[in-house]
Order: structure tokens, then sequence, then C-alpha cells
């Protein structure tokens, strides 16, 4: 008798045939968790005085990017555990009737939790069930029969629970996080897919349609509502969109499922829950560095005076800060040396920047105890306030070096440190330091400029 349950254990966590019900699922998930979670716990402390928490699985990317070392142990070690993973939820998707290659969901972060909760919650197919029509519920009778109804019905009503969910992560819970521009993208995708499809199966291309039409429904939504402007929805929409198609084309391979329409509110409430635990991490934003290199026909003497403090620039005529991004003015310097307090005025406000690195004229380093709004967003309105601009972004110091080289030239090299709050971390990389490095060209020229007009 106890060699049969050890034999069954073992084919249930070991063997690829066969199938899991959601209960064995779930529980062997949670154990797994725990073990893989204490043996990376005490690794981490034991060999390398790190506190490992369980949040830390949910933004990878945030904890060991200065920790390779740690970083391919605990790889190392996930191994087996992946292979478990993976192995139970193809079981998993067989037991309800779905695609098995979705197991490829397993590797993406955050979507993963998602689609782990899915799977726990959802029922076993009924045998014989592969070609009966999926039992009625109240998701299947609130969607029309016919099919441009159903499509019009099915976009337009994911808008209501994805704004929900947007205002809660960006008001209740003050949270720009993968909850944001992850999980809700793909959730709106699989969902609106599941509602069009939960009467009759729908073609590929239709289900993207649907789906990135409630994707955009939800975009006006936002706009008019004023929750955010058209710049960063437009800089939203290069992961929004992809993800989104990801959802859709989840909701397409399962649309045929016995128990589809079960999944629309438990994929809702799984991102609700999800957004909460994504919020109680005590993570630190990231910081990164952004450096811009110029070379200026001046000695280094001249091209200091000019980058301690500089005259107004000239009207901005680069397209990009006429769409309300910030954009540097002037600057200003009360005293001389370490402790003096520099202005760099800005179309929105005064950057407060104390002298803390003072060695004319070679290297003039400064924190920021004080910064304005990034940008003003545009928008119908005449002003609107996105709480992404009080605080997810901000810059902590920056310096200029100096150095002199050949026939009298200056190498002058301007670096700003700065930390960012949204998630994905390194995706918002990409848009911060490519704006970063327009406001340093622009300042970099206008000091390249005046210092070659007084050198001459």
């Amino acid at each position: 008798m106890h060699m049969n349950k050890i034999k069954n254990i073992f084919q249930q966590l070991f063997s690829w045939r066969g199938e899991v019900g959601r209960g064995i699922y779930a529980s062997t998930g949670f154990i797994l968790f725990f073990l893989k979670w204490n043996l990376d716990r005490i690794i981490s402390g034991y060999f390398f005085s790190i506190t490992w928490l369980p949040y830390q699985y949910l933004l990878p990317e945030t904890d060991l990017q200065n920790k390779k070392d740690l970083a391919l142990i605990l790889s190392i070690t996930a191994l087996p555990f992946i292979y478990i993973g993976v192995l139970l939820t193809v079981k998993r998707l067989r037991a309800i009737g779905a695609p098995t290659f979705l197991a490829s969901l397993f590797f993406i972060p955050f979507i993963n939790l998602i689609f782990f909760m899915a799977l726990s919650a959802l029922p076993n197919r009924i045998s014989g069930s592969a070609d009966e029509p999926p039992p009625p519920n109240w998701v299947s009778r609130l969607v029309p029969r016919t099919k441009w109804k159903s499509f019009f019905f099915s976009a337009g009503v994911s808008v209501l629970p994805c704004l929900l969910l947007l205002f809660t992560a960006v008001q209740v819970l003050h949270n720009y996080g993968l909850g944001v521009f992850v999980g809700l993208p793909f959730v709106q995708g699989v969902f609106t897919v599941l509602l069009h499809s939960c009467h009759y199966r729908r073609g590929y291309f239709h289900c993207l349609l649907i789906a990135l039409s409630a994707c955009c429904l939800l975009a006006i939504c936002i706009v008019l509502f004023a929750i955010e402007g058209f710049i960063c929805l437009t800089m939203a929409m290069f992961i929004a969109g992809p993800i989104c198609i990801l959802g859709a084309s989840v909701g397409y391979f399962i649309q045929a499922t016995y128990h589809a329409n079960r999944m629309p509110p438990l994929i809702l409430i799984a991102l609700l829950f999800l957004m909460g635990f994504e919020k109680a991490k005590p993570t630190k934003p990231i910081s990164f560095a952004v450096t811009s290199t110029i070379e200026v026909n001046a000695p280094p003497e001249i091209v200091w005076q000019n980058v301690v403090s500089f005259s107004e620039l000239p009207p901005v005529e680069d397209w990009l800060f006429k769409t309300g991004l910030a954009y540097p003015i002037r600057a200003k310097i009360n005293g001389t040396g370490v402790g003096a307090i520099r202005h760099c005025e800005f179309s929105t406000g005064p950057f407060v920047e104390p002298i803390t690195v003072w060695n004319e004229p070679s290297h003039l380093r400064f924190s920021v105890t004080s910064m304005p709004q990034p940008m003003q967003e545009w928008t119908f309105y005449k002003h609107i306030e996105p709480a992404h601009l009080d605080g997810y972004f901000q810059t902590t110091q920056g310096e200029f070096r100096l150095e002199s080289i050949h026939d009298g030239k200056t190498r002058l090299q301007g670096t700003t440190w700065y930390q960012n709050d949204l998630a994905p971390a390194h995706y918002w990389k990409v848009w911060s330091d490519f704006l970063i490095h327009r406001i340093h060209l622009r300042v970099l020229k206008h000091v390249k400029h005046l210092s070659e007009n007084q050198s001459n």
C-alpha cells in the first residue's frame, strides 16, 4: 500500500504522462515554492549575508543586478524546481483540455503567477466533453450570441474592470508596477477574447482584432477620464500592445476548453490580488546613470565657467520638448566650492543642486534635493496631475567632467543619476535614457556654443 502511494507520488512529480487535478497542482506549487524559498534564504543568508524574502521572486530584475554569483547559484538550484513546475503545468493543461505548449507562460514574470492561479482554480474537463458546448453560467448569459453584437459588447465590457483595476493600482495602491504594464494588458487580452468566444469559437485574427480594439478603447477612456495623457500612453503602448496580443493568443488557444467561460472573473481577481502583493514589496527603485559627451573647441578653464552657470538657452526647436517634456532653460549658482547651491531652471520649474565636488576646472558634482515635474501631460484638458509625475522618477545627482585634449580642446562629459519606480524598470530605462540624453545634448551644445565664442 505504501509502495503504491510512493509510486503514485513519483509518477505525479516526474512522469510526463497523465493529468493532475487543481488541488494537487496548487498544493504542490505552494510546497515547491516554500522549499525553494527556504533553500534560497539559507544560501543567500549564510554565504552572502543577504536577507531573501518571498516577494523577490515577483521582480527578479530588481534584486540581483549587482549579485551575479548569487544569481548564478540560485539559477542552478532552481533547475529541478523548474522541471517539476513545467511538468505539472503541462499535465494540468492536459487536465483542463488546453494546449500543453501554453506551459511556456511559466517563464514569463508576473503573467506566470496569473496563469498559476487560474490553473489552480479551474476544474478539470468532463470526460467526453471535447465536442460539447461549455456549461452556461452568468458570463455566457450576458454576452449576445450574434457575432458583431458580441464583438462590441465584449470590447466595451472589458474596459470597465480594467479601468477599475488601473484606478486601484495608481490611485489607491500608488503603484505603477508589473500589474499595470504587464498584468493589465495581458488580462484584458484574455478576458476580451474569452467573453467574445463564450458561445462560438472565433478565428485567431478576429481574436487579435477584438483584443486590440478593447485596448485602444481603454486608452481612450484613460485620456477622457484624465487618468493619463497622450505622451505616457504612447510610451506605454509599446509594451502594452504586444502583451495584449499575447493575452489574445492565449485566449484563442483556450477558448475551446470546457470551462473557459469561468476564467474571465478568475483572472481579474488574480490580477487584483497580485497588484496588492506587488505593492507590499519593500524594494527600492533601481538607480541608473546616463552619460553624454561632446567635444568643445575651447580650454577647460573657459568651459568650466559655462558649466557652473549658463545664460538662457535659445527657444526649443526639438519637437520632443514641444510635446510637454521638461527642458532646461538656464542655470545659476549661489556661492563657490563645495556647499554652493546651483539652480538649473527647467520649463516646469527649478532643480536645486547643492555642490558636493568642486575640482576646478575638471570635475563638478552635485546632489539633487528638489526637482520639478518631469513633464506637462498633453491632454484635452487644461491641466491634469497623473500620479506618476509625483516621485516615480527622481534625479538623485549629476556631474560634469572636463578633460583637456589635443589642440587646446576639451572633452565635456555630463552624467545624470536617477531612480525609476516604474516597472518593468528596464523597459522604462530605454525611454528615460533617451530623454535624458536629449536634455544633456541641449545643455552641452549650449555650453559648447558659449565657450567657443568666448575662446575666439
